[in-house]
């Protein structure tokens, strides 16, 4: 899926299928064709890169004491021809 430059600076969770390789034996036959033979990932996190292809995501962030700026964050990285689905996560509003 092309993944929209809206998406920047946004919550989301992230579906991607993940091309992995099991290394099983299987008959010629039985092995699975298409995507039912990727694995499906579901991940949060704000989009904060759409460069070359690679969505970037940003798990989590780190600061130090008194410090207003990320110093550090946890990454994730997904070709976006992987991307199957991007849905915007918002923040739910209390009652007043």
């Amino acid at each position: 899926m092309k993944v929209s430059r809206h998406y920047l600076g946004k919550v989301c969770r992230i579906t991607w299928l993940d091309p992995c390789s099991e290394n099983s034996r299987l008959s010629v036959l039985a092995a699975p064709k298409g995507e039912k033979a990727l694995a499906k990932w579901v991940e949060y996190g704000i989009i904060d890169d759409i460069t070359d292809g690679v969505v970037r995501f940003r798990h989590s962030e780190s600061y130090d004491p008194e410090d207003t700026e990320v110093n550090e964050a946890l990454f994730g990285w997904v070709q976006e021809d992987l991307v199957k689905e991007v849905v915007v996560l918002v923040p739910e509003v209390p009652n007043a």
